[in-house]
């Protein structure tokens, strides 16, 4: 469908007391300059299929019009379907639309469809029902009969526009699109009467235009299209966009507007004495002395008894409803709002007046040439004690906290019969955060296990009441899954034992809550376990940039105005552990534009943090962007941490600790309680199955998982039960998971090897070795694992071949002989197979030197010593593996067995206990390289 969209047509926003919502039809006026005639070069080859576009508007003081002549060439069938269809929207209270071309040009020839009786429709479309606004738009619909692939429709129409609530004032605008838009011929022309005082101005970069006078009239026209308009950074301050218009306007400033718009918010005589709203008034004044107590018991009513609702038709674009009215029907829109909240403001005795702003427009308002066209919103200033409170009567939920609260809006301009300036508003934080974060956390089973927690999220304003609507319009699932999209933003994947919302009419506040449970989020690090505790700092974003030379002098915004306040309270394992905080205590004032506070305490076991964030839409200067990236990098790199002590007991002792004292029950019970609530998720039942079997809990596990496979079946749920299955010495059910696992994902290395693994530990090698072939022969680079694999099968005490194997892996390391991972498989490999154990050394060496993790090296290189006799040098080796690997089994275990050989048997008693207790096959595995206890 071919439409025009409003932002073309109706930019010169104004309301008529005489128009139609009829279309009329007549010939262009005579002020219209008209466009060159389409030739045959512009229709043909690779010509833009928008053959025409010329945008004229008039001005002549309390009336414009706004004049568009188009035409398209239907180049493809798609195109034409688009075009036969056209749109054209108008606001009948606010001027006439008068067709004055209807053509289709095919072969040079011009069909006047016009004349042959085709004639628009006019529909009526609310488009912003939902934002309960009534505009009164009107749409005028045809379908071309007749247009063909080839042809050039052309439509050339006229809107135009008048406001009593203006005077002798109008604005008209015109659009100016830049490349890559193309057109055989484009024009934006602007003209008014010479013996007016009339101001233009554009925007766009790139601007060339012929100013004149011609006759009586002064014309401007843009040659159009526009050179491409320069790439901009995102962040960039919206004061310097660059608006795609050229407007002109007879306002002689901004008091010019400010003069001509008061009038309409004089309030004398709006309240009648003895009225609803007198006795509503009365009301307040007998209950409140105090002039800001009043003013904020006005802004609760208008706010909480008069539901917004915009009417603009019938002249309601400007001039607002009257109080009495308003308060009889119960709805209004700002401007109605604001007026009952003056009239009221006034009947108690506030010094308060009207003031415009702009909401969309932003800082973009003070480039934008004076008219009431800029604003989009109206509230009210008032004066209390020497000090400036803004009231706005559209929002919701305010309270006497809010009251000093700055609105979200950078300039205003006051409504005064002498006229005002714009002014600019200072930036500052709200009293209270638009959202509240309040976060329980129970760690108390251990930093290894998983976490509990409880959630508070409270949201409030317009945007609690959107989501509350959202919630109530939603079915049981939907309900369920935006309730826990809000929480998951803050605990990340989680499993959840409850959530709900509560809504709150007289706060406009909406709170969602949850328990649920969630993986740890301790992070093991340097040998010890750490939590990032900082919430604000990890969630700002600033890394604006200003590569190009064109953006380094350009300020960065910082954002939309909105506070977050975020509270955490932690339970920690052991209140008489020695827990530390790293990092830093405290935030910046001030920090990537954003407002920043912060509290924490460490109390025994409970650790709580409290921080607040606020951004008020500072920008960065240019000069002070160096200096602010440098303090936000430091920033991340002092986040604020919790470090847990650093004698831990291991994961097996921790266990064996539980089991006695019960600390795992709560997390069994809220895994349960998930399960109970949808017994049809598998991975409720698979989440369980992790937890079990972290408290080596295999057969509750494996029921879990059987269950899991049952619902949904995966290679994931199938590898996890297959090793199970082998802990527990249940080889023949593990190959059948692994088989099944093959069948559902035949590419799956991991797969194969598990299985080729398998297979070799139950006797047939030859199969094993098979499988490992297979793969190998297909080449590429994930062939290595197969290598490693057929390697460690030949090198043990069953496979009898460790120089074929090491020989195996020595033309791998060839071909990349700075792999860590392959220098250490090698160095393994002659471990297991008690070989070459001076060069084992060597490339375990050089491994640990390479790796990023060197744990899996130094265990490697640890057996090496232990078949060597060097039992020293293989123990601090398995120590120091152990910090980085401590939930290993092989390092445990190789550790209890060199324990032994130093005599150190309690030390080597504990290992041994701890490593069966994470693998009760490991004693097998270490005997199939011929190494025993």
């Amino acid at each position: 469908m071919r439409q025009w969209p409003l932002a073309v047509v109706l930019m010169a926003s104004a309301a008529s007391v005489q128009a139609s919502e009829t279309v009329r039809y007549a010939p262009a006026p005579d002020w219209v300059a008209a466009a060159p005639a389409i030739t045959a070069a512009q229709v043909s080859g690779d010509a833009p299929a928008i053959v025409l576009f010329d945008n004229q508007a008039r001005l002549d003081g309390a009336q414009s019009v706004t004049y568009i002549d188009t035409a398209t060439r239907a180049v493809t069938p798609a195109m034409l379907a688009q075009m036969g269809n056209l749109s054209i929207p108008w606001m009948p209270d606010r001027g006439d639309l008068t067709i004055h071309r209807l053509e289709i040009v095919r072969d040079g020839k011009t069909i006047d469809l016009i004349a042959a009786g085709q004639k628009f429709t006019v529909l009526r479309r609310e488009q912003q029902m939902e934002q309960n606004v009534l505009t009164g738009l009107l749409t005028a619909t045809l379908s071309v009969e007749g247009l063909q692939v080839g042809d050039v429709l052309r439509t050339s129409f006229s809107i135009g526009q008048s406001d009593k609530a203006l005077g002798a004032h109008a604005m008209v605008v015109t659009m100016t699109p830049a490349a890559p838009f193309r057109a055989g011929f484009a024009r934006s022309r602007l003209i008014w009467p010479r013996a007016q005082a009339a101001k233009w101005k554009g925007y766009a970069a790139g601007l060339a235009t012929t100013e004149r006078d011609v006759g009586d009239l002064h014309e401007v026209i843009v040659a159009l299209p526009l050179p491409k308009a320069p790439d901009m950074p995102e962040d960039l301050p919206d004061r310097l966009q660059r608006l795609p218009i050229v407007e002109a306007t007879n306002f002689a400033d901004w008091a010019d507007v400010s003069r001509t718009l008061a009038p309409l918010y004089a309030t004398d005589g709006l309240i009648a004495p003895g009225s609803a709203l007198d006795r509503e008034a009365a009301a307040i004044a007998a209950a409140e002395g105090d002039p800001l107590r009043r003013a904020q018991r006005a802004l609760e009513l208008v706010q909480g008894k008069v539901r917004y609702l915009a009417v603009g038709m019938n002249g309601g674009a400007l001039t607002p409803q009257a109080p009495a009215r308003t308060w009889e029907l119960r709805y209004g829109d700002c401007k109605a709002k604001t007026l009952l909240l003056l009239a009221l403001l006034h009947r108690l005795g506030v010094t308060a007046e009207p003031a415009l702003a702009s909401v969309q427009m932003g800082a973009i308002v003070a480039t934008r040439l004076p008219s009431a066209a800029v604003f989009d919103h109206i509230l009210v200033r008032a004066t209390i004690g020497g000090e400036t409170l803004w009231l706005d009567g559209t929002g919701l939920g305010s309270r006497l906290e809010d009251i000093h609260d700055m609105p979200p809006l950078r300039h205003i301009l006051p409504l005064r019969t002498a006229g005002a300036a714009l002014e600019a508003l200072p930036l500052r934080a709200d009293a209270r955060p638009d959202r509240i974060v309040e976060m329980k956390w129970d760690q108390r089973a251990g930093v290894e296990f998983p976490t509990l927690f409880d959630a508070s999220i409270m949201i409030r304003g317009r945007i609690a009441e959107m989501f509350a609507g959202a919630a109530s319009q939603a079915d049981a699932e939907q309900r369920r899954d935006l309730l826990r999209g809000i929480i998951t933003e803050e605990t990340g994947e989680a499993q959840f034992v409850s959530e709900d919302m509560r809504y709150d009419a007289a706060t406009a506040t909406a709170t969602v809550t949850g328990r649920g449970i969630v993986t740890t989020p301790w992070r093991r690090e340097n040998r010890r376990y750490r939590m990032n505790v900082d919430r604000v700092v990890s969630l700002l974003d600033f890394t604006p940039d200003r590569a190009r030379q064109a953006w380094r002098d350009l300020p960065v915004s910082t954002g939309t105005p909105g506070g977050t306040v975020y509270r955490a309270t932690w339970q920690l394992p052991d209140k008489d552990a020695a827990w530390e905080l790293e990092g830093s205590r405290t935030l910046p004032a001030m920090l990537a534009g954003r407002q920043l506070r912060r509290q924490v305490a460490l109390d025994g076991g409970t650790f709580t943090i409290e921080e607040r964030v606020d951004a008020i839409g500072a920008e960065v200067a240019p000069d002070a962007l160096a200096a602010e990236r440098a303090r936000y990098a430091q920033a991340l790199a002092d986040l604020l941490r919790l470090k847990a002590p650093a004698a831990l007991p291991n994961r097996a002792e921790q266990v064996l600790a539980g089991r006695k004292d019960g600390r795992f029950r709560p997390l069994e019970a809220a895994l349960s309680a998930v399960i109970a609530r949808d017994p049809k998720e598998a991975n409720a039942f698979a989440s369980r199955a992790s937890f079990r079997a972290g408290l080596f809990d295999n057969p509750g596990a494996i029921a879990d998982l059987s269950r899991a496979i049952e619902l949904e079946d995966s290679v994931r749920l199938r590898t996890q039960r297959a090793a199970l299955y082998i802990e527990e010495d249940r080889p023949r059910e593990a190959l059948a998971d692994y088989q099944q696992a093959r069948g559902l994902e035949p590419d799956n290395d991991g797969v194969l090897l598990a299985l080729a693994q398998l297979t070799a530990h139950r006797g047939d090698r030859p199969a094993a070795y098979a499988l490992l072939d297979e793969r190998i022969a297909r080449g590429d680079r994930e062939r290595i694992g197969a290598v490693q694999t057929r390697a460690e099968l030949m090198a043990a005490k069953a496979g009898g071949e460790p120089d074929q194997a090491v020989a195996l892996l020595d033309a791998i390391v060839a071909e990349r002989p700075g792999d860590s991972g392959l220098l250490n498989a090698r160095c393994w490999v002659k471990g297991i197979g008690n070989v070459a154990l001076d060069t084992a050394l060597k490339d375990c060496t050089r491994a640990i030197e390479l790796s990023d993790s060197a744990g899996p090296a130094l265990h490697s290189r640890a057996f090496a010593y232990y078949r060597m006799g060097r039992f020293d040098e293989a123990l601090a080796d398995l120590d120091a593996a152990a910090d980085i690997m401590p939930r290993s089994a092989d390092v445990l275990y190789l550790r209890a067995l060199t324990r032994r050989h130093l005599g150190r048997t309690a030390e080597a008693a504990a290992d041994m206990t701890a490593a069966t207790m994470f693998d009760k096959q490991i004693a097998a595995t270490y005997a199939r390289y011929g190494v025993t206890g």
